[in-house]
Order: C-alpha cells, then sequence, then structure tokens
C-alpha cells in the first residue's frame, strides 16, 4: 500500500485515472472491476476525493480545476475572494506568516514571500501544491516566529465530536492565539461570525472586529490586531457580494412606531456589525421594533447597503386577510419573510401560492409590539 502523501503525488499527476473517476459511478460493482485491473483501491479513492473536492471548489477558488485538495479541506477553507480581500492588508509588510494555514487558499493570497505553517503533513503538502509557497509542518503554538512579524491564523472550529461554539475549545484555543499575537507586531484571526467585541477583550493590542458577507451569507469574522487594525476600537462590515466595506462606531438606531412608505432590509454584514442603526441614522430611518432590525424611511435611500422595499398595504397577520389583501393587488405568487419566527415563512409560501400570475411580492410577516402585521410590500430591484 502507498504510503499517504505518496498516493496523492501519484494521483495527483495521473490524468488518466481523474478522467476515469471523474465520469464513472463507483457504486457500479464493474466500474469499480473495470478500474482495479489498473489502479489500487487507495488510488481510486484519493481520486474520488480529489474530483469531488475540485467540483465542490468550482464555484468557491479561483484554482479549482489545479487544486489538491480532499472535501474536508474545502469545506474548511475560506473562498479565493475573501482571502484576496484579505490578504491587502498584508501588502507592504516583510515578514508575514499564515499559521493553521490548511489547503493553503489565504496562503494563496498572500504576498509571494509569505510562509504557512500547518502541523498536519498532508495539509502542508496540499498548500505547497496549491500555493509553490514554503510551508512548514510544524505546532502553531510553538512554532518560532521571528520578531516584528504579521500573522494570519485559521484556528480549527471543528474537532472529532463535530463543530465547536466556544473560543477555548478551538485548536489551537484562543488563550494560544492570544500568546502567539502578543510576539507579532499585529494579525488576522479567522473567527466565527457568531463572535462578539466582548468575546475578544483579553487580546491587549488595539483591534477591530470585521463582519463578511457572501452570496447573501454571513461567512466569516475577522479579529484583526495590532498593525493590522485600521479601524481600530470599531466595527467593519464588508460585502463580497456589493465589493463594498464600511467601518464605524455601533449607534442604535431611532425607534418609531409608524410605518413609513418604505421598508429596508439590511446586508446581513452591516446589521451583524451593528452598523444599520448607524447608517440608517444617517438618512433618517427608523426601527420598526427595538432589536428587529428592520428599519423604515419616508424616502427611499441611496445606499447598497440595504433592500428596498415599496410599502403598498398592511393588514393584520391572519392568513385569510393576507389572502384577501393579494387578491386587491391581483397577485398570486409572494415571497413571505418574518423576524423573530413571528411565523413560519414557508408554511405561509405554500399556503398563499397559487398559479403563478401578476407580480411577485414580498410579504413581511412582523410582530411590532403587542401587535402582528403583514406589511405587503414591493421589492425595489437595483439598477
Amino acid at each position: 500500500m502507498l504510503p499517504k502523501i505518496d498516493c496523492w503525488i501519484k494521483v495527483l499527476h495521473d490524468s488518466s485515472l481523474l478522467q476515469e473517476v471523474g465520469r464513472a459511478s463507483l457504486d457500479d460493482v464493474a466500474v469499480m472491476s473495470k478500474l482495479r485491473k489498473k489502479w489500487s483501491i487507495e488510488e481510486i479513492t484519493v481520486a474520488s476525493e480529489l474530483v469531488t473536492a475540485r467540483k465542490k471548489a468550482n464555484e468557491k477558488l479561483s484554482f479549482a480545476t489545479t487544486l489538491a485538495s480532499d472535501v474536508e479541506g474545502i469545506q474548511q477553507s475560506t473562498s479565493s475572494a475573501i482571502a484576496n480581500h484579505k490578504a491587502k492588508r498584508f501588502f507592504g509588510h516583510e515578514r508575514i506568516f499564515d499559521l493553521c494555514c490548511g489547503i493553503g487558499v489565504d496562503l494563496h493570497a498572500l504576498p509571494e514571500h509569505a510562509v504557512g505553517v500547518d502541523c498536519n503533513p498532508l495539509r502542508c503538502w496540499m498548500a505547497e501544491e496549491n500555493t509553490h509557497k514554503t510551508v512548514h509542518c510544524d505546532d502553531a503554538t510553538s512554532y518560532a516566529l521571528p520578531k516584528q512579524c504579521v500573522v494570519h491564523i485559521d484556528p480549527a472550529r471543528r474537532n472529532s465530536a463535530g463543530r465547536v461554539y466556544t473560543l477555548e475549545k478551538m485548536t489551537p484555543s484562543f488563550s494560544d492565539v492570544i500568546a502567539i499575537a502578543k510576539n507579532t507586531t499585529g494579525g488576522c484571526i479567522k473567527l466565527s461570525p457568531a463572535v462578539n467585541p466582548e468575546d475578544v477583550v483579553a487580546i491587549t493590542q488595539p483591534f477591530e472586529i470585521e463582519y463578511i458577507e457572501e452570496k447573501n451569507r454571513l461567512v466569516q469574522a475577522v479579529l484583526w490586531y495590532g498593525s493590522l487594525a485600521t479601524n481600530s476600537g470599531g466595527l467593519t462590515a464588508t460585502s463580497m457580494k456589493l465589493d463594498l466595506s464600511i467601518s464605524g462606531e455601533v449607534c442604535a438606531p431611532r425607534f418609531s412606531t409608524q410605518i413609513h412608505s418604505w421598508v429596508l432590509e439590511p446586508n446581513v454584514a452591516l446589521e451583524r456589525a451593528g452598523l444599520h442603526g448607524t447608517l440608517g441614522n444617517s438618512f433618517g430611518a427608523s426601527e420598526l421594533s427595538p432589536g428587529i432590525g428592520l428599519l423604515s424611511s419616508q424616502e427611499k435611500p441611496d445606499s447598497p447597503w440595504f433592500t428596498c422595499f415599496e410599502v403598498l398595504a398592511t393588514t393584520s397577520l391572519r392568513i385569510e386577510k393576507v389572502a384577501a389583501l393579494l387578491k386587491e393587488h391581483a397577485c398570486t405568487q409572494v415571497e413571505v419573510k418574518t423576524r423573530g419566527k413571528t411565523i413560519d415563512p414557508n408554511v405561509w409560501q405554500k399556503k398563499l401560492n397559487k398559479k403563478a400570475s401578476g407580480p411577485l411580492l414580498t410579504l413581511f410577516a412582523l410582530r411590532l409590539g403587542k401587535k402582528r402585521i403583514a406589511l405587503l410590500t414591493r421589492r425595489c430591484v437595483a439598477p
């Protein structure tokens, strides 16, 4: 049997095997029998992992067609777009290290002289193949970093039991990460989007938390510290969809019970960073209910950070009332949105949607104080 890395090396350079596995059904006994005449089970298994990983990476990584990775490596990696975004802050620094580099997606985006470090020999080989940069197989907590360096650290948020939800259960733990950070001038720590500023106050350098949205999903929080914290003391929201970032201090949105002409749904990163109130206050918007996240304004704001919905009508939150309202507007297809689990939007959407005709409208099912109301709106499509 070939050693694991040797098997990967052999498979990576065997285009015939990869092509065969790519078009084969490995559940078919006859197909497997045919493949076994040329290749070992280990080689076929690795080839299947590689082919599947490349397919999954197609819309995620810029180098998917030449990727060296298994499926788990892809699942744990960031996208090339986010890696490139983060890498911009590292340019101009002489000593750069990517600790816990995994398959090397972030390392790939960092400047050419960046060095990767990972304790898994197979991951180190993959990172070298994917980046053609120097990678050291070592424990991030004991690796001898030079003075005056900056680091990117990606602690594992999974273990053999599954996903972990506390900073101290990451590998390395947040305490270990802080110990590493003390010996560097600045850095970037990849964390869960669930992290809050109060969770990371143990870090002694000035810091900034950046929340990142990609494809309308909140996918990552980044803790910038030291020389790389360009918005020290504040929060940053980044939208990969919009290719925009906004930074500032959190201001609670104004509150008003009045429903104005427009309902504003903030980008998920903007809302997670708490900057929807800061931005909304600048153009006179108010929150429909404290903590609900949705804002309302008299005028449609000129801001890409909000999806705007024109309010057409309101009624009490009863299915028959909403159905009658839709009939009045000649609408037989509707998307249903809610906040705070006021209703099950999937159930309501199924009940309300008939044979598609008329305009597609959006229904907000909300609890505002003691009232449960339905807002029928028309989504404003950005130009």
